[in-house]
């Protein structure tokens, strides 16, 4: 009989737990002058929880407020009107801070919080661990970790991401380069394999969306994406642009916001998108089901939750016919219909 130990994960937060239990005060105080967010996290994940920047600088508006995040996320909150200061190096966290909010840290960030003597401090793990079994939407999890630390919380406020003016002249001349007005954004790449719904498929709901919606379609991603990008566009029979290298998350960012439709996989650019209440369509794998869906009313999922969710999303256990693969061309058409019906182009 084999003993399952815990994840380095669930040590973690137990030490995040015990740590705050034993170090920290967590309640409202408005003396508070200096605060640090730690969000060492990848893209989708920052936009779900650029909310609580504006919720910290609201409750404490005299605060500086310092955001620890990794180097290529940065460009996606560096406009942020509610922040201060960025470092996205854990070396350069070697000030002491009044109050520590760990959105997601390492054990690295814990020692430190306890080593330059933070007065307050909040975590995932209390969250994690108050709703165990019921995980909430990522949205309301990074509510609820700074919920502590305000005399009253708004958990109906959502992300909002903010675009660089040189990003936005950089997509505004890119739109009149390619004659683009009314356009969807069809995202094909994700992280992981099993994330990644069949290219062929995305070819066929470019070619629904040109014909059905006359809405000229834009393949966005990072350079890794082109191989990808370059397999659907050479399959079409019309003219597709590729918005790829040389454009930071800012930019990605900024044609979100002009963006008529997207399309994609669960991805970080899905959650950009819906920072924007962009209309759009997820389509999901093997995530957790409704941790990381959209919120916004025009958006729809398309999601087959299988017994064997939620998985480690890199071993299969039907890998014939994955969940991901089970999104039929027809459900998304169907989807994207519905919601083209409530929405004027």
């Amino acid at each position: 009989m084999s003993i399952k130990l815990p994840s380095s994960e669930q040590f973690l937060y137990a030490a995040n737990l015990l740590v705050n239990r034993l170090f920290f005060k967590r309640g409202y105080n408005a003396s508070i002058t200096s605060i640090l967010v730690v969000k060492l996290d990848e893209i989708g994940d920052m936009a779900t929880a650029a909310h609580v920047f504006e919720l910290l600088k609201i409750n404490y508006p005299n605060a500086k407020l310092t955001v620890l995040c990794k180097p290529f996320v940065k460009s996606l909150i560096a406009c942020d009107p509610f922040i201060d200061e960025i470092i996205t190096n854990v070396a350069a966290y070697k000030n002491s801070y009044e109050l520590v909010v760990e959105l997601r840290g390492t054990w690295t960030t814990l020692f430190k919080s306890i080593l330059y003597k933070a007065k307050y401090r909040v975590a995932r793990a209390e969250v994690r661990a108050a709703n165990r079994g019921k995980q909430l939407h990522e949205i309301a999890t990074n509510t609820a970790i700074v919920a502590p630390m305000f005399p009253a919380v708004d958990y109906a406020m959502m992300p909002r991401l903010y675009c660089d003016k040189t990003d936005e002249i950089k997509v505004s001349d890119f739109m009149n380069q390619n004659g683009l007005k009314t356009f969807a954004i069809l995202h094909v790449g994700a992280r992981k394999i099993l994330r990644q719904w069949p290219l062929e498929r995305f070819a066929s709901i470019a070619t629904f969306l040109k014909q059905n919606y006359q809405l000229d379609i834009v393949f966005a991603g990072t350079i890794d994406d082109d191989p990808q990008i370059d397999v659907v566009r050479q399959s079409l029979n019309f003219p597709t642009y590729s918005f790829t290298n040389g454009f930071s998350l800012s930019a990605f960012s900024c044609l979100c916001s002009k963006a008529s439709f997207y399309v994609g996989n669960e991805s970080g650019p899905l959650h950009i998108a819906s920072a924007f209440n962009v209309p759009l369509l997820g389509l999901f794998g093997p995530g957790v089901p409704s941790v990381f869906y959209p919120v916004s009313a025009n958006s729809k999922v398309l999601h087959h939750v299988l017994k064997c969710n939620p998985c480690n999303q890199i071993d299969c256990v039907e890998p014939q016919n994955p969940c991901i693969t089970r999104i039929q061309v027809l459900d998304a058409e169907i989807a994207i219909a519905d919601l083209m019906g409530r929405i004027n182009l």
